[in-house]
């Protein structure tokens, strides 16, 4: 019990560290980049984005993401683009949501993706079409809840929104069969009092950014959704990561001790639980690569019916803290943190309660089977009334009795080693023919 309240009260300080504690971030200063150099240590790059002759080059359905998060900034970029598709550029992007800047062949649209729910449309305006291998400069300044997007210099949208994503990181992304080429790039936060830097365009009667596209929009849309559905969105935040790999460690201990402490297996829990690490560990770390690939969850399918149909599972019970344990490394590798250390939370104390509660003629630890040549000299009720001096619970199983032999089976749990020597003795007692065997079920102590 000593070791239960200890267990608790870790779990329950590690919980309020890490739900209730303020996390301090470090915005970036401003980033100037001109891609002289072939590595980038401090960017987070997909297989195909790499710097060749002065220029970064994304290939598609691959992505390039300065490290650093800012608040207010302005955004300048001279980049050009090959082949048809989409490029993406998202901005202020966060575990919540981030905007994402989509530009076709002929068109602008603006979303803000909201974790957990649909994107939702900001603006979406005409452009005219920009030539292959033409180099552009892409502004996107963002202030005072105001979105200004400009083309070399020229007004693409100007939008606001009430309810802002007040800082994030940047992602440059190429969707399609679309190859996206830059230059240079450059990133500066802005103060909040001063002005935009891209003018708003001015209201022209008759004429609206954010009217509705024509119908070629359609299938752009759908292409565009296709692609969000199958290609990485996010960067990969190695803070982020590091704390929810040490969650996987502290859950999966705190679940090996219930296992071991209240477990009713009849197999060695100690050796068992050993396993609930590793599992949720490496649940963690594969659902952190395949969240964003719709063929690569399928495949978790397959990797994770490996445990259910290739491990030696010898009780319902041990099956079911196999998923206990995979059911958190999925919740962590999400990055749903909350949801997943109250359900560990909740199962815990119903497992305690259940443990509480249950009928104490059930818990016991040792098969005591007793037997003798000479029946006349041995009955039940001498026998049980020992078990019930040495004996914190004990139960029949079976009874034998013939003229040649008498056999007793029970189950029985004792407090202390030294209580069975003394019945032991006890027994020997009542008969000098008997025969006695303890066959160890849980365990002693």
């Amino acid at each position: 019990m000593r070791r239960l309240f200890a267990n608790a009260v870790c779990f329950t300080f590690v919980l309020f560290l890490l739900l209730f504690l303020p996390v301090s971030v470090t915005y970036a200063e401003s980033l100037l980049e001109n891609f002289d150099e072939t590595q980038l240590p401090q960017w987070d790059l997909s297989p195909e984005a790499i710097v060749t002759g002065g220029i970064l080059q994304i290939g598609p359905a691959n992505f390039a993401a300065p490290s650093g998060e800012w608040q207010q900034f302005e955004m300048k970029a001279k980049m050009r683009y090959k082949n048809p598709g989409e490029l993406q550029i998202q901005y202020q992007s966060t575990e919540k949501g981030f905007y994402n800047l989509i530009i076709f062949e002929n068109e602008a649209l603006l979303l803000k993706e909201m974790q957990g729910e649909g994107p939702t449309e900001l603006a979406i305006t005409n452009i005219e079409t920009l030539a292959e291998d033409q180099w552009f400069e892409l502004t996107i300044a963002f202030q005072n809840n105001s979105h200004n997007i400009s083309i070399d210099g020229n007004s693409l949208i100007a939008v606001e929104d009430p309810n802002p994503y007040l800082n994030g990181n940047f992602l440059f992304a190429a969707h399609g069969q679309r190859i996206l080429e830059i230059d240079s790039l450059e990133i500066k936060p802005l103060q909040t009092n001063e002005p935009p830097v891209s003018e708003v365009t001015e209201e022209i009667p008759g004429e609206d950014i954010t009217e509705s596209a024509p119908s070629t929009s359609e299938d752009s849309l759908l292409t565009l959704l296709q692609s969000l559905s199958g290609d990485q969105g996010n960067t990969f935040r190695i803070e982020v990561f590091a704390i929810n790999l040490l969650l996987a460690v502290f859950t999966s201990f705190v679940l090996s001790r219930a296992y071991i402490f209240w477990g009713k297996s009849l197999s060695n829990r100690r050796k068992f639980a050993a396993n609930f690490m590793m599992i949720t560990v490496t649940t963690t770390f594969i659902i952190l690569v395949v969240r964003s690939s719709v063929a690569l969850s399928l495949g978790l399918v397959g990797a994770l019916s490996i445990i259910r149909f290739r491990a030696a599972i010898k009780e319902p019970e041990e099956l079911a803290y196999l998923f206990l344990a995979i059911g958190l490394g999925i919740g962590l590798g999400d990055n749903q943190r909350t949801a997943t250390l109250l359900a560990l939370a909740v199962v815990i104390i119903v497992i305690g309660l259940s443990h509480l509660f249950r009928q104490t003629q059930a818990d016991t630890n040792l098969h005591l089977t007793i037997s003798s040549p000479d029946p006349h000299h041995l009955n039940i009720e001498e026998v049980s009334a020992l078990l019930g001096r040495y004996c914190s619970k004990m139960r029949l199983l079976r009874y034998d009795q013939n003229h040649d032999v008498l056999e007793m089976s029970f189950v029985v749990e004792f407090r202390h080693t030294s209580d069975l020597n003394k019945l032991q003795r006890e027994l020997e007692k009542l008969s000098p023919s008997i025969e006695i065997s303890f066959l160890d079920n849980k365990g002693v102590w």
